[in-house]
């Protein structure tokens, strides 16, 4: 066999291998001992009542574009509350809401290691 040809193909199992191996792993902005299947972003106390929803307070939105039941249900699995929204801009799923944009980030970045297409938007 050509050793050109078998370092190529070692190179692309090894290349495959690792960059695979990112995406089992929590980014370090999400607690390390909380379950990263089980994390619940869209909900907060307040006295006695809980809320539930889209937060006034916290303007930046980490969204998934889409609105499909499969989509929904695979960011569920990372993020227990999400749910489905709609604005002018077209419908999306609502993963969280904060009032820092790092922790926004934080998060699209947790559900883009899953390969979802989560950004971080502002909403008035």
């Amino acid at each position: 066999m050509n050793k050109h040809l078998f370092l190529v193909i070692l190179t692309i199992i090894i290349w495959q291998n690792l960059s695979h191996q990112g995406y089992a792993q929590t980014p370090y902005c999400i607690y390390k001992n909380q379950n990263q299947f089980n994390i619940s972003l869209n909900s907060d106390r307040q006295n006695n009542v809980i809320v539930i929803g889209r937060l006034p307070n916290n303007h930046y939105v980490v969204v998934i574009p889409g609105d499909s039941e499969r989509l929904l249900n695979t960011v569920k699995s990372y993020i227990t509350d999400a749910f489905l929204a709609k604005d002018k801009r077209g419908a999306y799923i609502h993963a969280g809401g904060f009032t820092n944009p790092q922790e926004a980030e934080c998060v699209s970045n947790f559900l883009r290691s899953y390969r979802l297409d989560a950004r971080v938007v502002y909403f008035h």
